[in-house]
């Protein structure tokens, strides 16, 4: 397995990366650091300064994050790119053919460069690799239940097995939960029928379900978040469709760069 981890270089992104080796040890995983800038093109002496200075701090700093994290057994390597933020962390994702990207959901920087804020928003909307979200404070070792938040169609079984390839290895309970509004269909796929899927499929897994009302998705995944500070969760999509709805709007967006809990994105693997 393979993890990219984003970094503005950040107290927060440090964080990130505390929770990136939990993960990689109980994956055997190996870790790529990327950090990239834009520069602003003014002055061309100026600009070639700022690049240099910019790089120097930026190398120093990761190559010790880097004997730090090989000091924990995990295999490290770094990249600096001068792109935006958000499509360096895209591009190399789909490039070095990674299994997740982990970012921290929001950072304060003494350089001159932020990735989080809309970069994570950005890279949730764009990548088609899955991406991992940690708030500041957040550490794996809090974490004691895996959510995942379905529409329970017939399509969301596959993200269900990439959501189970990615975190068995974490042996923690997992709960499925489905937002309904008033006057919705009946889902395509009943609780009683999934629990019988999965019990079949998984039956050393311990999985629970759970039906939240509320008049908007985001409304009951944030109350859902509240009420349930110690669970990682994770959402899915069959279509881009339902990201645009889900980041559309601010306060939605919001719940994903500034929930206090770790937020893993799955989407369609299907262009």
């Amino acid at each position: 397995m393979k993890l990219l981890v984003g970094t503005d270089l950040s107290k927060n992104a440090q964080n990130a990366l505390d929770f990136a080796l939990y993960l990689a040890k109980a994956h055997n995983s190996s870790i790529t650091l990327l950090f990239a800038y834009s520069p602003v093109y003014d002055f061309a002496a100026q600009t070639a300064e700022y690049i240099t200075t910019i790089e120097q701090q930026a190398t120093k700093v990761l190559k010790s994050l880097k004997k730090t994290c090989k000091k924990e057994g995990i295999e490290t390597n770094y990249l600096i790119e001068q792109k935006t933020p958000s499509s360096a962390i895209c591009a190399e994702s789909e490039k070095g053919a990674y299994d997740l990207i982990v970012l921290g959901s929001q950072g304060k920087s003494d350089f001159p460069t932020n990735i989080f804020g809309s970069t994570t928003s950005e890279v949730i909307r764009l990548s088609r690799v899955p991406v991992l979200t940690v708030p500041a404070n957040a550490t794996f070792m809090a974490v004691d239940n895996i959510s995942l938040a379905m529409e329970l169609n017939r399509e969301d079984i596959v993200f269900l097995g990439q959501l189970i390839a990615l975190t068995r290895h974490y042996k923690l309970p997992y709960q499925i939960i489905h937002i309904k509004k008033d006057n919705d269909p009946l889902p395509e796929i009943p609780f009683s029928e999934l629990s019988m899927y999965l019990k079949d499929r998984f039956p050393e897994l311990s999985i629970t379900f759970d039906t939240l009302n509320a008049d908007h998705v985001s409304e009951g995944l944030q109350q859902y978040a509240e009420n349930h500070p110690r669970t990682l969760l994770t959402m899915f999509s069959r279509h881009q469709g339902f990201f645009d709805y889900l980041f559309r709007t601010s306060h939605c967006a919001a719940m994903a760069l500034h929930t206090s809990i770790p937020l893993l994105v799955l989407k369609s693997k299907k262009p």
